[in-house]
């Protein structure tokens, strides 16, 4: 039902949904191109060949469109708190933070979506013709890693909502996740330390985006595990925080 509503909004403003659609795709295929420039200067970049950059980046695309397209209801959180309208959110039948999470669907990330998997499946059949074939073990495990990292950005985003309750301010926390997310386009290798170790375990951009990747590229490590690990922590941890957030929330007329 909130699907078909926020479809439906959506669709009010074509034009404006098609430009949003066309310079996402123009973004992206911008810093593709910029990859591969960068490969016809450099073959490597932190141990890893060019193809296997371009994973990586894919690997960011995926976990961050997806994310964003179950998710854009945390943007609007902020003014929801502020006039009140969280108030009718608890007392519906359904629960307050699936809505406050999923109640604002995106579909422009959902159509970006569609052709950013065909080109992936694209690629990795031609790193498989040139001599770079990726086993069906990594693939599932790569797929699992991926619903993983899903689940520590649904983590994140349920932080960003308790923090929402307790200020009444959004919009800088989920853009400083947005800006630490952005670090995953490439390997956290490049990183040196300690950035490398915060995007790794205080907002484990490298567990949601760099992990995946290279197990895909054949870089089976302990990591895997750990991965899973910091997944169930960071959900757990932040129903935990969603729990204790709620009760400080006094409603508007506060």
């Amino acid at each position: 039902m909130f699907a078909k509503n926020a479809f439906q909004e959506q669709m009010s403003t074509k034009v404006s949904a098609m430009f949003f659609f066309i310079g996402k795709m123009f973004r992206f295929l911008m810093f593709l191109f910029l990859l591969m420039l960068l490969g016809k200067n450099s073959h490597s970049m932190a141990g890893y060949s060019i193809d296997q950059i371009v994973i990586f980046f894919m690997t960011f695309n995926m976990i961050d469109v997806l994310s964003q397209m179950f998710l854009r209801g945390v943007y609007m959180f902020q003014s929801k708190v502020r006039t009140g309208e969280f108030d009718y959110f608890l007392i519906k039948p359904v629960n307050a933070l699936f809505r406050a999470l999923t109640g604002s669907p995106d579909f422009n990330d959902f159509f970006m979506l569609v052709p950013l998997i065909g080109f992936f499946i694209w690629y990795v059949g031609q790193m498989g013709n040139s001599g770079l074939p990726i086993s069906s073990l990594n693939f599932f495990i790569y797929l699992l890693l991926i619903m993983n990292g899903l689940l520590i950005a649904t983590a994140l985003h349920i932080f960003v909502l308790c923090i929402g309750i307790l200020t009444q301010e959004v919009d800088n926390a989920i853009w400083l996740y947005r800006d630490f997310s952005q670090m995953g386009r490439f390997p956290v290798d490049i990183y040196r330390e300690p950035l490398r170790w915060v995007v790794t375990f205080v907002v484990p951009v490298g567990i949601m985006m760099s992990v995946p990747a290279k197990v895909l590229i054949g870089e089976m490590n302990s990591l895997v595990l750990l991965a899973f690990g910091v997944g169930i922590a960071s959900f757990l941890l932040a129903l935990w925080a969603w729990n204790r957030a709620i009760k400080s929330y006094t409603s508007a007329s506060s």
